[in-house]
């Protein structure tokens, strides 16, 4: 009875939480771990945040992405991902901005454990929230996206296979369908090598935004694109990673992105 109490009033949180919640990535790659690979039944909660750098010729703009996360059980986790961002202008044309920008709020229930022979299959939603404090922040439209993630070990490395369709808002941009193939290859105790290729099918972008400078504010501007991500993390604890690597796309922009997160739970 108490068991089936605690669930009902964790699911009404969470549904609280996403009903009241840009995609801000707090990680270095877009895929996330299954619920099951980052459980701990004591303190399931990770925090963190990040910085992600790109410049041309008319703005610089530096994102400040934060992470909440928590996992209800071994299965069902929820993150929420507030965004600061400041802009630099270099232009006259362009204005500097500094404010918060949108808030993505994601929701996942790995409903497949992984065995042997088969990977963990985790269903994910997500709702990115127009909570930009200037018209140069964000989108103002609310996007929707649902997806699933194939997670496996394969013993010198772990893989993470997603696909996302997300309802973009804006009716001036077509619908995205995103896959993106992420690894991660421990190199030892202390350091792991992380890879992704992301490709975005429609003009919403990368999870409904193009996360570039010509981009920003105004949705994408062009068709497809693709962006892949290198980088390592380093295990300075038990509970403290640190990531640090770069990102390039099929549009010309680049990043530069860091991160950091703590686990309570610890590895």
């Amino acid at each position: 009875m108490f068991c089936r109490l605690g669930m009902r009033w964790q699911l009404i949180v969470a549904a609280a939480l996403l009903g009241s919640s840009s995609p801000a990535f707090a990680r270095i790659l877009r895929t996330r771990p299954s619920p099951s690979a980052t459980w701990d039944p004591w303190f399931p909660l990770t925090i963190g945040s990040g910085v992600e750098f790109e410049t041309d010729k008319n703005q610089s703009q530096y994102d400040f992405p934060f992470l909440l996360e928590y996992s209800f059980t071994q299965t069902l986790k929820l993150t929420v991902e507030p965004l600061v961002s400041h802009i630099a202008a270099r232009a006259k044309n362009i204005r500097t901005v500094t404010g918060v920008n949108d808030l993505e709020t994601s929701l996942e229930y790995e409903f497949l454990r992984e065995r042997r022979y088969r990977p963990a299959l985790t269903a994910e939603g997500v709702i990115r929230w127009p909570t930009h404090t200037d018209p140069d922040l964000g989108n103002p439209s609310r996007d929707y996206s649902l997806g699933i993630i194939a997670s496996k070990d394969l013993v010198f490395l772990d893989v993470d296979l997603t696909a996302l369709y997300t309802f973009v808002g804006n009716p001036q941009e077509r619908d995205t369908f995103e896959v993106a193939l992420a690894a991660l290859v421990p190199l030892n105790h202390k350091f792991d090598l992380e890879g992704e290729v992301v490709h975005a099918f429609g003009t919403g972008g990368i999870r409904g935004q193009p996360g570039t400078l010509s981009g920003a504010g105004g949705g994408a501007t062009g068709a497809d694109l693709t962006e892949g991500t290198i980088g390592v993390a380093w295990h300075v604890s038990k509970r403290l990673k640190v990531e640090s690597g770069g990102i390039i796309r099929s549009d010309g922009t680049w990043q530069i992105v860091f991160a950091w997160e703590f686990s309570f739970a610890g590895d």
